[in-house]
């Protein structure tokens, strides 16, 4: 299988992890996701360029060939790709304060997101609101009957989970409807294992969600 049902997806700390992170990538799994520390604050031209310098030398070692020699091409309003014609990879990225993290996958695209939890959030934004328009009247009435000291993390949760599957189906942020939702319906969305206080999630279209990869590099 491309991953085993309920268990969270391993997130491989860069620099370290990066051998256990292109083992993943290479073998039957066909993807992996790896992670930077990056400061705490809301600006992101560091972090941006600390997960690209990651995301480089962990193709470069799943490739075979020089960091220097990896572009990553990215253009408004799309993911960001790499541009080799020795393998096609599917590149997803999110950041939250203190922590970037990056997909890598090789069989079909890839949606990625995090996002920390704010115990305060509800009174930081209204909650209630951009879950209804953004999350759908199921998911907004769930939160709604959650306990307050356990809704931030269902909130994030539930974020991480609509967002990783727009970016699978290279969608932008847009608000709920009926026939999003079933487009949706057409991903297949799992955990990742990362610190208590935040939440990830990474999806992949179904089809490729209980099939044994054999792609190779050419």
């Amino acid at each position: 299988m491309l991953l085993p049902p309920h268990k969270p997806v391993a997130v491989h700390a860069w620099p370290q992890g990066m051998q256990a992170a292109v083992d993943e990538l290479r073998g039957s799994r066909a993807m992996a996701v790896i992670s930077v520390a990056t400061p705490a604050t809301g600006e992101r031209s560091l972090a941006r360029a600390l997960i690209r310098t990651a995301l480089r030398e962990t193709v470069a070692m799943f490739l075979d060939q020089p960091a220097a020699s990896i572009t990553l091409v990215s253009r408004p309003g799309q993911a960001i790709g790499v541009d080799s014609p020795l393998a096609r990879l599917h590149l997803s990225v999110s950041h939250m304060p203190g922590m970037s993290v990056a997909a890598i996958g090789r069989a079909g695209a890839t949606g990625l997101d995090v996002m920390r939890v704010e115990q305060d959030a509800a009174e930081i934004f209204d909650w209630a609101r951009v879950a209804l328009d953004y999350l759908g009247p199921s998911v907004s009435g769930t939160l709604q009957r959650t306990p307050p000291g356990q809704r931030p993390a269902d909130f994030a949760r539930a974020w991480v989970h609509f967002e990783a599957s727009l970016k699978c189906l290279g969608l932008a942020l847009t608000e709920w409807t009926p026939a999003l939702a079933q487009r949706l319906a057409a991903c297949r969305v799992m955990a990742l294992g990362l610190p208590e206080d935040c939440r990830g999630a990474i999806a992949v279209p179904a089809c490729l969600a209980g099939a044994t990869i054999h792609a190779r590099v050419s």
